[in-house]
């Protein structure tokens, strides 16, 4: 990707993202996301923190008394995520903002101040509603530099949108050990089946997940309920993706998504293969959680959670309509919705 065409953010966006599990930098106007470089610093970690969601361009070029080589300079390429937007272009542009096509089918551009859309102080989803053909772009523009936002007015349904990491675990574990128990129990499940069904179920999983993120998560809304709906099943994910406690599902949504394979897999494949399907299914729905959590909230060290961590910050702050996999890029490549980094470029695949 021409870091041209990249996004612009806000130096109060990067200000945020101020800590070893998400560091961000400022470099000669440009925007560096350098959490995964932290530990290879060849000055350590704490002083590339000193300058976390601030400006590091004096830093680099020997303002602390150590110019920095044309190499660091490129290396520093490999983890670049926009350019700041200065207050003079105080709108955010994202493919040209906003494109609308008009009666006559022509299009023409306009510029929105997202910044004064909704008031932030109070509960948003009666206010998405209102936005019309604006909310797509708002709710891709980083219109707020908050980790959190309020989603409905009462204080009960509020606390339901919320949900701890390790809540999917306890639920769903129980249940996936229990079912697990009854293949075994029965005598009739061979080992070969149940490998086969499992891996079946799990890439089930990562075929479901794709089609949910990409055409569901990603829908374009424009109605007053219909923008509600997908701001309350994922937008507010897209403006607070810090928030830790809205990363994972909660199981009551989670149980309404899992019923109709829970009840029809083992009528349509029957009980021994569509419960050891169900099982990989659910395996994938974990490791979908457990992943997506980890990327937004910890600093992974193994080589493959690193390069998903990379391309969901692409699909975040870059190209919200691409690298819809979480778990796994595998149906990103098969779709060619897949886009990497490259040492100093982003290549679409």
């Amino acid at each position: 990707m021409d870091p041209k065409t990249a996004y612009q953010l806000r130096s109060k966006t990067v200000a945020k993202h101020c800590n070893e599990h998400d560091c961000w930098v400022i470099v000669n106007g440009k925007v560096y996301d350098v959490t995964l470089f932290l530990d290879k610093h060849p000055g350590g970690k704490e002083l590339l923190l000193s300058y976390a969601g601030k400006d590091a361009t004096a830093a680099l070029e020997g303002a602390g008394g150590h110019e920095h080589s044309k190499y660091a300079f490129k290396l520093l390429e490999e983890y670049y995520l926009g350019s700041i937007l200065s207050q003079e272009e105080s709108l955010i542009d994202q493919e040209g903002i906003i494109a609308e096509v008009d009666k006559n089918e022509s299009i023409s551009k306009r510029a929105v101040n997202v910044d004064n859309l909704v008031d932030f102080q109070k509960p948003l989803l009666p206010q998405v509603g209102m936005l019309g053909e604006l909310y797509d772009v708002w709710v891709h523009s980083f219109p707020t530099t908050d980790h959190t936002v309020a989603l409905f007015p009462n204080p009960l349904l509020e606390k339901l949108t919320r949900c701890k990491w390790y809540v999917p675990l306890v639920f769903w574990i129980p249940i996936i050990c229990y079912y697990l128990w009854y293949l075994i129990s029965r005598g009739d499940c061979s080992l070969q089946v149940f490998v086969f069904f499992s891996i079946l179920g799990y890439f089930s999983w990562l075929l479901f997940e794709y089609v949910l993120h990409r055409y569901v998560f990603h829908m374009k809304t424009t109605s007053y309920y219909a923008n509600i709906f997908h701001f309350l099943l994922h937008g507010h994910h897209h403006i607070t993706p810090l928030d830790s406690e809205r990363v994972v599902f909660p199981p009551a949504p989670a149980v309404l998504i899992a019923s109709p394979f829970w009840l029809g897999m083992p009528r349509l494949l029957g009980t021994v293969k569509g419960y050891s399907w169900l099982f990989g299914f659910a395996i994938g729905y974990l490791c979908y959680d457990m992943t997506h959590f980890w990327i937004h909230q910890g600093t992974p060290k193994l080589s493959f959670l690193k390069s998903q961590k990379r391309r969901h910050v692409i699909h975040h702050y870059r190209e919200p309509q691409m690298n819809f996999g979480i778990s796994n890029p595998f149906y990103d490549i098969i779709f060619g919705t897949l886009v990497r980094e490259s040492r100093t470029s982003f290549i679409k695949y």
